[in-house]
């Protein structure tokens, strides 16, 4: 016979497995309609590029290894649209709600599974686990160590440990700010040691005493766990060496041992210093108003998450300043969330509403403890026959649930590249070109006599040399103007120039002319007169208008 809290357990373990299976339908349905982002445009380029010559290095500026490596598997398994390029963070993030199990320890049944059901539709992590970007994957990865590290201390287990070191590499595989989440565990940690401090007086202890407990407790505790910290160190390695090693060199050192050393050396020190270079002190610029992207990561997280952050300011008060013993996982992720607030408008390049990603995921922990109150107090006044409480209690949970959904709803389906879109950055394409984009497509894999896509105009033209399959020789190039582009060009296999020469862009053999949209007016007559039709859209979410000439008569023309 199975016990009462055998079936808690289970009812527990049902509720989380249902709201992963919503999380991963949500992540998944209509998952290529958007069209890719600037930013997936030019890591889906470099992936292709290393798709079709089998060669790879570690580039700091377009982040970690994992995607490059897990989608050049998947592409050459399931083809290269967009919603495969999405499909590997859209399955990280639809699983995420599952590693609310690894604190069922520190967390009652609500809190539980309400963790679960916020990881699922809060509408920052469903946006962008349909975005072919590290953010999600950083972040569950992170959270899921953290969570093997609460397991591995309340249940003793070695193999737990060993799983957070392999989690954590997985983090660091998929981009640098994987070491800030390093820094968040060690500050909120001090925060908790420091709370033991300065309470010891009223335990009848000095802080000196406590202070050398703590140290001689962690020192045997150490001892104790050497095995599993040596196996967690290992695993974490493993990860880092497999995604950060250079390819071919990695396959080729199985085959002569020599290469071995090299190419360990090169997939740590030598990522290291590619890391430190790029994203250190002396690499990319963070010359920005502090004031102006913490603003703008408050308003993103205020307009998309404004019930969850205020469950989580009553979970985290309600913790720290009522319970009989605070419990130490809640103040943790209370302390670590509001450091992500704070931190990341410093330390990010560009203001992107991706960054609020690195907060919402701890703070939905203290979250669950707020949501799990109001459930109490419904339940309460149900008991209470109180029928004023019990309906404010469903109307608070109603709303919060309600305004994940609409929200989600809203930027997720149907405006996901609005401007008005609180989580739209200014990369994203603002309209559906989707039609226009197929068939260029079509047109450039059909026609095979010299350039298939001409850009005109100084907006798009690149001057001097440059090599497309090195993001430092493009960097400062006119190339970056034209994503997401390049990535639709590439995966036809597309041939492409540029000119700033109207009567070159007039009388192309080239099927496929773009350019901005005022110069319209210079192309227009001669190419419409030509037989090429026409459409105009906008390459950014800020009005970056451009247009799409298509020799109607051209091979591969399908558009009706």
């Amino acid at each position: 016979m199975v016990s009462a809290s055998g079936r808690r357990r289970r009812r527990v373990v049902a509720a989380v497995a249902a709201a992963t299976v919503l999380a991963l339908l949500v992540r998944f349905v209509l998952l290529g309609d958007r069209i890719f982002h600037w930013d997936e445009g030019r890591v889906g380029y470099w992936i292709l590029q290393y798709q079709a010559t089998g060669e790879w290095e570690y580039r700091a500026i377009v982040h970690g290894p994992f995607l490059f490596h897990v989608n050049e598997f998947l592409f050459g398994v399931f083809g290269t649209s967009d919603a495969v390029a999405r499909g590997v963070v859209a399955l990280v993030g639809g699983l995420l709600p599952l590693s609310a199990l690894l604190f069922r320890t520190r967390l009652d049944d609500i809190e539980t599974v309400a963790l679960a059901g916020l990881f699922a539709l809060n509408p920052v992590l469903v946006y962008y686990s349909r975005f072919m970007r590290n953010d999600v994957l950083v972040a569950a990865f992170a959270l899921t160590a953290f969570g093997f590290v609460v397991r591995a201390l309340d249940t003793r287990s070695g193999w737990s440990l060993v799983g957070a070191g392999a989690f954590l590499g997985l983090a660091f595989t998929t981009k640098e700010n994987a070491l800030v989440y390093l820094g968040m565990f060690v500050g909120a940690t001090a925060l908790l040691f420091d709370a033991r401090l300065f309470t010891a007086r009223e335990r009848g202890e000095t802080w000196e005493s406590v202070a050398h407990d703590y140290v001689r407790y962690t020192g045997r505790g150490l001892l104790a766990w050497r095995r599993a910290l040596v196996g967690a160190l290992l695993a974490f390695l493993l990860v880092v060496v497999v995604f950060y090693a250079p390819r071919p060199a990695f396959y080729e050192m199985f085959g002569d041992p020599t290469r071995i050393p090299g190419v360990l050396a090169a997939g740590t020190l030598g990522a290291w210093e590619q890391f430190w270079g790029t994203w250190g002190t002396s690499g990319v610029s963070r010359d920005h108003s502090y004031i102006d992207f913490l603003e703008h990561a408050v308003r993103t997280i205020g307009s998309t998450s404004l019930m969850l952050t205020g469950a989580a300011v009553l979970g985290f008060l309600a913790e720290r300043y009522v319970a009989d013993e605070p419990r130490d996982l809640v103040l943790f992720a209370g302390y670590w969330a509001a450091a992500s607030v704070v931190v990341y408008p410093a330390v990010t390049d560009i203001s992107g509403h991706w960054s609020v990603t690195h907060a919402v995921v701890p703070m939905a922990i203290p979250a669950a403890v707020g949501f799990r109150i109001v459930a109490e107090l419904g339940l309460s006044a149900l008991h209470s026959e109180d029928r004023v409480g019990v309906g404010l209690a469903a109307l608070v949970l109603l709303a919060a649930v309600g305004q994940m959904g609409v929200v989600a709803a809203e930027t997720s389906y149907l405006m996901p590249q609005d401007d008005d879109n609180e989580l739209v950055q200014f990369g994203q394409p603002a309209s559906d070109m989707r039609a226009s984009l197929t068939t260029v497509e079509s047109v450039a894999e059909e026609y095979d006599d010299g350039t298939d896509v001409l850009f005109y105009g100084d907006h798009f033209h690149v001057r001097g040399e440059y090599d497309e399959t090195s993001p430092g020789s493009v960097g400062g190039t006119n190339w970056f103007n034209r994503l997401p582009l390049n990535w639709y060009l590439e995966r036809a296999d597309a041939e492409t120039d540029s000119t700033v020469v109207p009567s070159a862009a007039q009388q192309t053999e080239a099927p496929v002319v773009i350019a901005r949209a005022r110069h319209y007016e210079d192309l227009a007559p001669t190419l419409s007169e030509r037989g090429y039709a026409s459409w105009t859209y906008e390459l950014t979410s800020t009005n970056t208008v451009f247009v799409i000439f298509v020799d109607e008569d051209a091979p591969g023309y399908t558009r009706s």
